[in-house]
């Protein structure tokens, strides 16, 4: 049976596909959350400012590196492929997401909190939290523009 077609991406008019996993390539900036589209249920989303500050103001760079810590492929994955390959893929659910991004889908998750959903969620909030602390604490440092 295929995934019913969430309500938001009936209103945006755009095609439907399988929930996204992986990087969010798109013309739109980051921090807008202007592209609808559908993710697994339990997903997290790694935001654009952290993807690019890992790949030290390169996003691309910044997926390559989120893709070999979490063992993500480097592109995104059409949840039927996900399926396909053995990937459990929960029911779609509609977000709001910004180019930059990094869906990271639940079996990920999970394993990332050692077999706890739950603490997986919570270890990817504190990495999220440090990781934006530490792009602070580094930008601050930098010198300003070259007179």
């Amino acid at each position: 049976m295929a995934d019913p077609v969430p309500y938001a991406l009936q209103l945006s008019g755009e095609p439907y596909s399988a929930p996204h996993v992986g990087p969010i390539r798109s013309h739109v900036a980051g921090r807008t959350d202007h592209l609808a589209m559908d993710v697994p249920a339990e997903s997290f989303v790694i935001p654009a400012d952290i993807v690019s500050g890992v790949g030290e103001g390169n996003t691309e760079n910044g997926f390559r590196v989120f893709s070999k810590l979490l063992g993500l492929p480097d592109t995104a994955v059409p949840g039927s492929l996900q399926r396909a390959a053995g990937g459990k893929v929960g029911s779609p659910v509609p977000i709001m997401a910004a180019g930059g991004e990094i869906v990271v889908p639940p079996d990920v998750v999970k394993q990332v909190g050692a077999g706890d959903l739950k603490r997986g969620h919570q270890i990817l909030d504190h990495m999220v939290r440090a990781l934006r602390k530490e792009h602070i604490k580094t930008l601050s440092k930098l010198p300003g523009p070259h007179k």
